[in-house]
């Protein structure tokens, strides 16, 4: 089961995994998400069974949002992100450890942000 499938603004897909705590799943089940709903997009499935009614979706491949605490992202996380392919647009986003009081980003990281460690988080 998917955490979240998202429209962004551009009408774009979004499969968003979420986790509370340290889980080194966190990238593959993402992956795992995303594979599916690129599947079911490849084949027109959301329009025709009246997903996001109203709205043209966008034929790019789905985002992969993958969303946890900043001080609790796994450290496997950064190598298994390196060999992900290069179509799957995916955001690893940190946020603030007292995600329960307010939602507050405290970093982000990007496919396209030249694969470098979690640990340059200047981009936050």
């Amino acid at each position: 089961m998917i955490d979240v499938l998202a429209l962004t603004r551009e009408k774009r897909l979004a499969v968003v995994e979420l986790k509370a705590e340290e889980d080194i799943h966190l990238p593959l089940q993402g992956l795992d998400y995303w594979s599916r709903v690129a599947w079911h997009q490849e084949r027109g499935e959301f329009r025709k069974f009246c997903y996001f009614p109203g709205q043209e979706l966008s034929a790019l491949k789905p985002l992969l949002l993958l969303v946890a605490p900043a001080l609790h992202v796994h450290p496997a996380t950064d190598t298994i992100l390196r060999y992900l392919s290069p179509e799957i647009e995916w955001e690893l986003v940190g946020i603030d450890e007292r995600w329960r009081d307010g939602m507050r980003v405290v970093f982000r990281k990007r496919a396209s942000d030249s694969r470098n460690p979690i640990a340059d988080r200047r981009s936050a």
